[in-house]
């Protein structure tokens, strides 16, 4: 990661989204086809990464980014971090995602941020009223580290995202190879930096 991002866009918007998103499965695309960004509860909203064991996410590296959209106009945005969870509830349903070689890590929004997401959906809600041609976008992305030297091969990462309460987590992008995202600007070494450079990785766990 240093970056696996998924945007999920209102339902007006969202075709034009995830046909960028060549890791999205077919099954998730039918599954948000009635997403709406405007309505989902920050509440119940999680969100999950699936790393090689020899990596992890960076403090505070997880996050949730709310905003909206005129077309042809820069992007009102809003970036909260999220927190890490090992609820059952939330854990729980992801057993099936498990690999060998690999951990999982799950994420909830922090309750200190629920009224400024709602706030911005509500913006949106209000800026849609006024111009039809606005669009609401929600999207996840998480920073990583490494342990210990890079290894040989692809280093494939899963990203997957809960809308609903009791309801399952849809893959986002699948195997996405991170060694693709690596440039000449920024090499695969500084784009997966050593944990080391960082404080630990989070709080404790959220329990709910």
């Amino acid at each position: 990661m240093s970056r696996i991002a998924a945007c999920l866009s209102a339902a007006a918007a969202l075709a034009a989204s995830v046909s960028a998103c060549s890791h999205m499965p077919v099954s998730t695309m039918w599954a948000l086809r009635n997403f709406d960004a405007s309505t989902i509860d920050p509440t119940t909203l999680r969100a999950a990464v699936r790393l090689p064991d020899s990596f992890e996410p960076r403090r505070r590296g997880v996050t949730l980014m709310v905003g909206w959209w005129r077309e042809g106009e820069e992007k009102h945005e809003a970036k909260f971090v999220l927190k890490e969870t090992t609820a059952s509830d939330d854990i729980a349903p992801l057993a099936g995602e498990r690999k060998p070689g690999t951990r999982l890590f799950a994420y909830r929004v922090d309750p200190a941020d629920y009224a400024a997401i709602r706030a911005r959906q509500k913006e949106f809600l209000e800026e849609k009223a006024r111009n039809g041609k606005t669009h609401g976008s929600l999207g996840v992305s998480a920073d990583a580290c490494r342990r210990g030297e890079l290894p040989d091969g692809p280093i494939l990462t899963t990203s997957f995202l809960r809308t609903q309460a009791g309801g399952p987590y849809l893959t986002l992008l699948k195997n996405v190879d991170l060694r693709e995202e690596a440039t000449k600007e920024k090499p695969l070494e500084e784009y997966l930096p050593p944990c080391g450079k960082f404080d630990a990785r989070a709080e404790p766990g959220a329990s709910g």
